[in-house]
């Protein structure tokens, strides 16, 4: 463009806040008129046209995620006199260096009326706001009145702030009001007289922009989408219940060769000598990579929810939680087919035993006399720490009628014998276990990293596992084959009289057992962990 679409004038580039050339806008050199000469690519229009309230723009290298931020907050701050926009991240680092010295080298300085250092923000001439804040601390958001806000490297970022950022954004200066035919503006009287304006639009915005990763972006956001566009070469198909969709909510995922404007050799630079994982996640956007997963066969074994036949055989194990959560998972094992269905799950929190019982109770009340395969289960760690401490959480589940027995102990074993059902078909999960589906999508080792020469400990990151863990203890209580059941016969505590018959102990509850050394359980508690 080199004449002014007004006057006619010749354009030229326009002197940024940061006292250089431009990179997008040129200025008449007559009529003060300004154009932005930003042609956004068909990836980056699409998130420009989104109306969600909130997207989260999710890409591998070289998609221009920033820049399509950016020029989504100057759409926005130039529809929205006072807008109030905050651009945040985990550390400043992330957004200075990025999205922050771009808009500087970028907006007109013809726009800026003030710039504080200090408290870190950019007030324009039409009394919009650019914040700038790292999100250390969700609490320190709560005393801002957003019209948008931009969340960069947003896997880096705590879903406490996400959650926080949502209910700041609530500016009503990115709305219009409704008029009625005389032009005047509606309101709603409340009983004590006060009148609220009624809404005829409004365009709050909250973009959420990352690679691809695990954690609350694909929970909260991918897996919650109303909507969810991919570009380029994106691996991964996504389906989202309709039940978990939220209608606020879309997403973009784009793969690096949906960018024109890279070197023709960039992508196999980029992928020179790099892993199978890598090229997955940082060049063709996969979300469910299966790097660092402990069970990533667990996405394949999800089925449609059934009801499940009476004469099924039961299996239930538990994960004791207080401040956590407290879950019963329950299996119902297909002999015909081999196959263990982990059919429902029962979560709570902060509850006491009598109501942990009621609601064990509860929940088993449709599983008919003999439909037990074996005892429940319970974490093993609720056994008793020191010899002096002999009261234990399951001598309080014995005092309402629950005989629970420990679960294995062993971490591997647990691993590979859960994997081993999940990789040959014989564990199946429904669909109506949302809790568990969405703990297995995030369950990992600690993060791998190209220069590490292993990592930095064999064991799974030890959160988010209150469902995870019954399921392996449900696997190690099962034969190799779930076609092969053994059957005891058992008494009215859950004891197998057909086994250990010889030893007194074994018909005395579990909890009123005297431990023996070699047990695996005391072995466990001996152990540093």
């Amino acid at each position: 463009m080199t004449r002014c679409p007004r006057c006619q004038s010749e354009m030229h580039t326009a002197v940024s806040y940061a006292e250089t050339p431009s990179e997008f806008w040129l200025e008449c050199s007559k009529c003060n008129t300004y154009v932005n000469t930003y042609v956004p690519q068909p990836h980056q229009m699409a998130v420009h046209e989104d109306p969600h309230l909130y997207i989260g723009n999710f890409g591998a290298y070289g998609t221009g995620k920033t820049l399509t931020s950016r020029q989504e907050v100057y759409k926005h701050i130039f529809l929205t006199p006072n807008a109030n926009v905050l651009i945040c991240a985990n550390v400043s680092s992330q957004y200075e260096q990025t999205i922050k010295r771009e808009i500087e080298q970028d907006i007109p300085k013809a726009f800026v009326k003030h710039v504080s250092i200090q408290k870190s923000y950019m007030d324009l001439i039409n009394g919009a706001r650019i914040m700038y804040r790292p999100l250390d601390d969700p609490d320190k958001l709560r005393s801002l009145n957003l019209t948008m806000f931009v969340i960069v490297e947003a896997s880096e970022v705590d879903g406490d702030s996400f959650q926080q950022l949502k209910t700041r954004l609530r500016n009503l200066s990115a709305s219009n009001q409704l008029l009625d035919e005389d032009g005047e503006p509606v309101f709603n009287v409340l009983e004590n007289g006060q009148k609220v304006p009624v809404i005829d639009a409004e365009w709050r915005r909250g973009i959420i922009e990352s690679n691809p990763d695990s954690g609350w972006i694909r929970t909260d956001v991918l897996y919650a989408s109303e909507k969810i566009v991919k570009h380029g070469h994106v691996l991964d198909d996504y389906q989202v219940p309709d039940n978990a969709k939220d209608p606020a909510i879309s997403t973009h995922v784009a793969s690096t060769d949906v960018n024109a404007f890279l070197p023709p050799t960039f992508i196999d630079e980029l992928c020179k000598n790099k892993p199978n994982w890598w090229v997955s996640r940082y060049v063709f956007s996969s979300f469910s990579y299966a790097e660092g997963l402990v069970y990533p066969a667990a996405m394949n074994c999800i089925v449609n929810t059934f009801e499940v036949p009476r004469d099924w055989k039961r299996i239930v194990a538990s994960d004791y939680g207080l401040s956590d959560d407290f879950v019963d998972l329950f299996g119902a094992i297909d002999e015909d087919k081999g196959i263990v269905y982990i059919y429902k799950e029962a979560r709570t929190n902060n509850k006491n035993i009598e109501e942990l019982a009621k609601l064990f109770f509860k929940e088993t009340e449709d599983i008919p006399v003999g439909g037990w395969y074996t005892m429940p289960i319970l974490d093993p760690k609720c056994g008793a720490k020191r010899d002096y401490n002999k009261k234990t959480l399951y001598d309080h589940f014995l005092d309402y009628g629950i005989a629970y027995q420990p679960g294995h102990v062993n971490l591997d074993a647990r691993i590979y014998r859960t994997n081993t059902y999940l990789e040959s078909g014989r564990l199946k999960i429904m669909d109506c276990c949302v809790g568990l589906i969405a703990e297995l999508r995030d369950y990992k080792f600690p993060a791998k990293s190209l220069t590490a020469t292993k990592r930095s400990a064999d064991k799974p990151v030890d959160k988010n596992n209150h469902a995870i863990n019954p399921m392996e203890w449900i696997c190690m209580a099962l034969p190799s084959d779930p076609s092969k059941l053994t059957y005891g016969v058992y008494d009215r505590h859950g004891n197998d009289l057909t086994k250990n018959v010889n030893d007194p102990q074994y018909y005395i509850p579990y909890a009123l057992r005297d431990d023996d050394d070699e047990h695996e359980y005391s072995i466990y508690e001996r152990q540093e962990w």
